[in-house]
Parts: structure tokens; C-alpha cells; sequence
């Protein structure tokens, strides 16, 4: 069964698990226990769904819920589901947001703009004691790859999902420093943004706009206002950089990036990007915040100069497939249930051997990912 859809991770991964060696009928040998509900269309009355999981047994109460696993697709992650009943849980999502989310605008007309500084009223809350609740439990829930862009049959606007590491027609020069390809002003076309230009500043958390305006003229950037719909996955696969930001929730650009080859930067402040909390990031990924973008050109060109392209490059051999799910070159999944394996084993870390292509889930049993899946 293929997954198109953008949000469509909430049926693919029971799919992957349903044809596992990891699953069992037996719930009292079971060490975590998987949610099987859609959580964004429509969205769940989370209430009903735990009292049903109450009826079946004493499993749910007795962790009250720590042990069990759901998959929200939502732009917002955990924000959409903002419940008590489910903060001990597990949440598999793609918006690591560490802070509430906040879409309300910022009229400078109305606020005064220290109120819209989510750093400045985040800070303020915990000197006073109150904790802000987040769209993201650290080292509770994982924040995963999207889905899309992995089926070679699609009918997509942006054309067949190709990637270098299988389609061989696709190894081509990369002859620009910095690619980005999509929305940056969502109002600019409406009237009352003349009049109230922070109407959609918010969206992407400002990242897209600024390296917009300070970088679209600078030679080797190709930054597009617009999806470039039959040529995107080529442009991707002649960029050596790819602008990895969000949009009013999570993005699908971080993997786009790694899975084309294209080095991700992301500039998404305050949010943990897909396995930020399970490896080695820096290897084949550069984070920038925002507040470093006006020397976007500078760090580019630092990379390339120091060789360390040429190495994260070589990573991104490897690791692309933790960031695929369909069969048989994904290993998304793989990671996901290594994961959870080193929690049980009371591990600090997984380790990657890029050069290898391995993982260590903390029992000292390597996972070869280029040699068959279900390994974990």
C-alpha cells in the first residue's frame, strides 16, 4: 500500500509494524504498546480513545500511559493534542517545538512587541516558576520524517520524487551554493498587508523571509518565492545547501535536503528537527539561528573551503535512509524501534558509524543499514 498523502504517517508506520518481527498479541509481553488511531483527520477525543484503552486492560494505568506510542501528523505535533491524559506518552511527530505555539499576531497597533519575543515571555515564565508546556517532550517523544516525496509513481505537483541515491540520472553537478523553493509571504497578495505587515510575519518563525531579503540577489543562491514544480527535485540535486525552515508547523524540507543529497540548514529556532535528539546531526546538517543568517554566505563558503562539505556529503551516503520510510531502502523505522530499545537498555546515546553505515542501539549489536531491514 503506497502512503501519498502529506500527513499520511499515522497509517504507514502500523503497516511497517503489523509486518515486523517486533509485535505481539500477548500484551503482558509486550514492552511498549501502540496506539492504532488516525490522529489528525479527524481529529480524536483523546478521552474516549484512553477510557477505550482502559477497558482492555490494566496496561494503560498502570504508567499511566508511559509505555504507549501514538503518531500525530499535525502541523503542530503535540500542540495539537494539548490534553493531560496523554503527557506521560509517546509521541512520534514532526515538529519538535519546544515552547507553545503561538499563531496569534503580533499587532504593534495593540501589543507592545516584548510580548511577541517568545524567548524574552518563555524566560520570564520559568524565573517565575511556571514551566511553559511545549509541542515537544524532550527525550520523551521522537521527532520523526515526514512521509512524502519517496514514491517514484506519484502524480505530484513538483513531478516524480527522484533522488540521486536511486535514480542515477539525478548524480549531477552541484552548481548551487544555496536552494530554496517555496512560499515566503503568505498576505503579501492581500490588501490589509499593506497596512499590517506583521499579518503573516510568524510564518516559518521568520526564517524564510529574512534569508529571503537578505540573500535572493547573492551569487550561487537560488532562493524561488514560488514552488518550482517540474524542476524542484533537479534543482535539489544540484544544490550543495538547502534552506531546511518551518512553516506554521512543521517541514518537510530537512528531509527533501538529506534525501537528495543536498546539506541541510536549518534556521527553525526553538524547534527540534526529525532525530535532532537521536544522532549526530552535525555530520551531514547545519543548524544556523536566525539570528547568524545575515552571514549566510560567509559560513556557506567557510564549509566549503574547509572540506567539511566533501564530508557531510559522504555521511549523507548513509543516513539518508533514517530519513526514508518505504521499503526496501528505508530505515526510518529501524531507528525509531532502536530508540525505543536503548530507553529500555538505560543507554545515553545510539551510535552511528557513518563510514560503516551502522547503528549501536546500545546493546553492541551493530544494525547494517545497507543490508536488509527488520534488523534492530
Amino acid at each position: 500500500m503506497e502512503y501519498e498523502g502529506f500527513y499520511g504517517l499515522d497509517m504507514l508506520f502500523p503497516d511497517l509494524l503489523k509486518n515486523s518481527p517486533y509485535i505481539t498479541t500477548n500484551a503482558s509481553e509486550a514492552d511498549y504498546f501502540y496506539v492504532d488511531v488516525w490522529m489528525y483527520f479527524p481529529r480524536q477525543d483523546l478521552h474516549a480513545i484512553i477510557k477505550e484503552l482502559q477497558s482492555q486492560g490494566p496496561y494503560w494505568d498502570r504508567k499511566r500511559g508511559a509505555d504507549h506510542i501514538f503518531v500525530v501528523t499535525a502541523d503542530p505535533g503535540r500542540c495539537e493534542y494539548p490534553h493531560p491524559v496523554t503527557w506521560a506518552s509517546i509521541y512520534l511527530h514532526h515538529f519538535g517545538r519546544l515552547q507553545w505555539l503561538e499563531h496569534s499576531r503580533c499587532d504593534l497597533f495593540e501589543k507592545w512587541g516584548g510580548e511577541c519575543d517568545w524567548d524574552l515571555t518563555a524566560a520570564k515564565a520559568a524565573l517565575s516558576g511556571d514551566m511553559p508546556y511545549g509541542c515537544h517532550i524532550p527525550k520523551q517523544d521522537i521527532v520523526v520524517p515526514p512521509n512524502p516525496y519517496e514514491w517514484e509513481n506519484c502524480t505530484c505537483r513538483a513531478g516524480l520524487h527522484k533522488t540521486p541515491y536511486l535514480n542515477p540520472e539525478m548524480r549531477l553537478p552541484r552548481t548551487n551554493l544555496l536552494y530554496y523553493s517555496g512560499q515566503i509571504d503568505l498576505h503579501e497578495q492581500e490588501a490589509y498587508a499593506k497596512t499590517q505587515p506583521w499579518s503573516d510575519a510568524g510564518y516559518s518563525f521568520g526564517a524564510r523571509q529574512t534569508v529571503y531579503r537578505a540573500h535572493h540577489h547573492r551569487p550561487g543562491f537560488k532562493i524561488m518565492t514560488q514552488h518550482a514544480k517540474g524542476t524542484y527535485w533537479h534543482d535539489l540535486s544540484t544544490s550543495v545547501f538547502c534552506l531546511a525552515a518551518a512553516g506554521y508547523g512543521w517541514g518537510g524540507r530537512m528531509k527533501v535536503a538529506v534525501t537528495r543529497g543536498c546539506i541541510p540548514v536549518i534556521i527553525q529556532d526553538g524547534i527540534k528537527v526529525e532525530w535532532e535528539e537521536q544522532l549526530p546531526l552535525q555530520l551531514y546538517a547545519l543548524r544556523i539561528p536566525t539570528w547568524m543568517a545575515h552571514k549566510l554566505p560567509e559560513i556557506l563558503q567557510m564549509m566549503v573551503d574547509k572540506g567539511h562539505v566533501a564530508e557531510m556529503q559522504k555521511a549523507m551516503s548513509c543516513t539518508w535512509r533514517l530519513h526514508w520510510w518505504r521499503r526496501p531502502e528505508g530505515r526510518a523505522f529501524e531507528l525509531v524501534l532502536c530508540e525505543l530499545k536503548r530507553r529500555l537498555l538505560g543507554k545515553d546515546h545510539i551510535v552511528l558509524n557513518t563510514g560503516a553505515c551502522t547503528l549501536d542501539c546500545g546493546d553492541g549489536k551493530l544494525v547494517r543499514l545497507t543490508e536488509g531491514f527488520n534488523n534492530v
